[in-house]
């Protein structure tokens, strides 16, 4: 589910160059994520942003699923720079030669943006839980959204998506996600699992199970959902898993804890 360019250089790209071209684009940052991969996104705005990946031969241009308007202004901006920086051409996934730009008009990006919300809607309708990775964190998708969501279509659709996407990435407190224990030798067999400690505010993620720490010998085990289905009162669910968690009293741990063992996993997993 992403639109992919390649643009064909003369000349090699100085990515140097191209990166100060960027910084003097109001709100637009950069991340060398190695091995000739460039991420570029509009801070505070960009639902997405997008990869540039320097190839042997090309420059590939990735835009991605639930990308935003700023995501491809900002694109039509980089590929610009770059074709003038290497005296390049731009090819589509169709392999045709592109001879106009910007290749994201406005038409195209509204388009866009809401056919792609309206697929994320129909595939958390058939069950599926989707992740996508916005320029901070994670944001996820799945049946309880598709319920909250499920008589808005179009323009409707876009700005809630849009908003909760930017929400989670931008509008929420910058608390530690904490360590992760992982379990099993194989990639079948891994758990992800996330302990949590009333000693500290974190923000909780999707994993395998959640272990809450107790003053007995062995954690309680429950899920997201089940979490989610008990929140203490100063906690905030913000999308289908991503949980806001600042330290609780100890009334509401109490009381979390008491709640979680009626559905405790521990015993059902160790005996596996």
């Amino acid at each position: 589910m992403s639109i992919i360019h390649n643009i064909f250089t003369k000349q090699p790209l100085e990515i140097s160059k191209l990166n100060k071209f960027i910084s003097k684009i109001d709100g637009a940052t950069y991340a060398d994520r190695c091995e000739g991969v460039f991420y570029f996104w509009v801070d505070k705005k960009s639902t997405r942003g997008f990869d540039i990946t320097l190839e042997q031969d090309y420059i590939e241009v990735r835009n991605t699923v639930l990308s935003n308007k700023y995501d491809y202004d900002l694109t039509n901006k980089v590929v610009k720079e770059i074709l003038a920086l290497t005296d390049g051409i731009i090819i589509n996934e169709d392999d045709e030669l592109v001879t106009s730009l910007p290749f994201f008009d406005s038409d195209r990006i509204t388009e866009t943006e809401i056919d792609d919300c309206e697929t994320i809607q129909g595939f958390s309708k058939e069950n599926e839980d989707i992740t996508i990775f916005g320029p901070i964190r994670k944001v996820h998708f799945g049946k309880r959204l598709h319920e909250k969501f499920k008589d808005l279509k179009g323009e409707q659709l876009k700005d809630k998506i849009f908003d909760l996407i930017l929400t989670v990435n931008y509008q929420i407190p910058n608390y530690d996600y904490g360590g992760v224990i992982q379990i099993g030798r194989s990639n079948e067999d891994k758990k992800r699992m996330k302990l949590l400690i009333n000693e500290a505010d974190y923000i909780i993620d999707k994993y395998d199970y959640i272990l809450l720490q107790t003053l007995g010998d062995q954690p309680i085990m429950i899920t997201n959902e089940i979490l989610n289905s008990m929140l203490p009162s100063n906690w905030r669910l913000v999308d289908e898993f991503t949980v806001v968690a600042p330290k609780t009293d100890k009334n509401e741990w109490n009381n979390l804890l008491k709640c979680a063992k009626k559905y405790d996993l521990w015993n059902e997993f160790t005996n596996k």
